[in-house]
């Protein structure tokens, strides 16, 4: 019997540009949310996001529903989404059910689970940890589900979650044990180039639209600058657009948050503190390291601005 650590660090997959070879390894859906870890101790639950943000009193529905399956002492992984009408997660609507303090439409997919009933379970083989935590999960509940591994050919799995408008596939090596960093046994596939931005200014509206024209977006480099990748202006209806203007009003700055030589091909600039991280889609990336053909997704608030950079796919194993 061990005691339970306070806190946690999540693995984190490592993006890639092709499945791997071989049959070690296990696929799962990518969901379109928010990572959250679970620490359960003495019937209390705390819900802790990647980086260890305290949202336990922005998931009280959640929170209860977890107390009330009766868990042993534990830390849990998984990711909360808001379903549409399909049953497909939707990251905007998982903004939503945060903005107008409707959390009970969120679901809360488990699937790992490092620690459990006074057991360090990190040095367990994946599927080890996995069974452990269907064990216990039993069968769940609406609000907290199991999520459950893909039959079938990697290469069909991610032709089906496109077509399904999903964001991708998870892959994760049968054999592995639990690590609190990024790892490249752990993997993610998506459908479509699509990561998190700082948003550096924005542009004055045109016409007849409100808020704003464009968000303008960059990375954090090595050297710790911010670096310009370019805009978006679509993805966005017009309540959002005057929602998204009253916060980006409330952080302007004089100051320009790029290089001084950054040239932005816009006209009527604002600049914004570097505070804020968007989710963008986008078709892909120029040689001169700016998007194209970009939407907007949502805001990022589990996500620190100065930790986003340019997420480069690696060569699978």
């Amino acid at each position: 019997m061990i005691a339970l650590p306070a806190t946690l660090k999540p693995e984190l997959a490592t993006l890639v540009a092709r499945p791997p070879a071989g049959d070690d390894w296990l696929y799962e859906i990518k969901f379109d949310g928010y990572r959250l870890l679970a620490r359960i101790e003495r019937k209390a639950a705390q819900l802790f996001t990647r980086n260890g943000n305290d949202w336990t009193a922005r998931l009280r529905p959640l929170e209860k529903e977890l107390r009330a399956l009766k868990l042993p002492d534990g830390w849990y992984d998984g990711e909360i989404v808001v379903l549409n009408d399909e049953g497909k997660p939707s990251f905007n609507l998982l903004q939503l059910a945060f903005d107008v303090s409707k959390p009970r439409s969120i679901i809360y997919y488990l699937f790992d689970v490092p620690y459990c009933a006074g057991e360090d379970l990190r040095g367990l083989p994946l599927i080890e940890r996995r069974a452990r935590l269907a064990d216990v999960l039993g069968d769940g509940s609406d609000a907290v589900r199991f999520s459950a591994a893909l039959d079938g050919d990697i290469h069909d799995l991610i032709g089906s979650a496109c077509e399904l408008g999903l964001e991708g596939i998870i892959g994760k090596r049968k054999g592995s044990r639990y690590v609190s960093r990024r790892s490249d046994d752990w993997i993610k596939l998506k459908c479509s180039l699509r990561q998190e931005f700082v948003i550096g200014g924005f542009t004055d509206p045109e016409g007849s639209r409100s808020g704003f024209g464009s968000l303008l977006l960059g990375v954090f480099d090595k050297a710790g600058e911010l670096q310009y990748v370019g805009n978006v202006g679509t993805g966005f209806d017009t309540e959002l657009l005057v929602d998204l203007r009253a916060k980006l009003d409330s952080i302007e700055t004089t100051k320009k948050p790029f290089p001084a030589s950054t040239k932005i091909p816009k006209k009527g600039v604002h600049w914004v503190e570097p505070k804020m991280v968007a989710e963008v889609s986008f078709g892909e990336w120029t040689p001169s390291g700016h998007i194209r053909h970009s939407t907007f997704r949502g805001l990022r608030a589990d996500k620190p601005a100065r930790q986003i950079r340019r997420e480069k796919p690696s060569s699978s194993r």
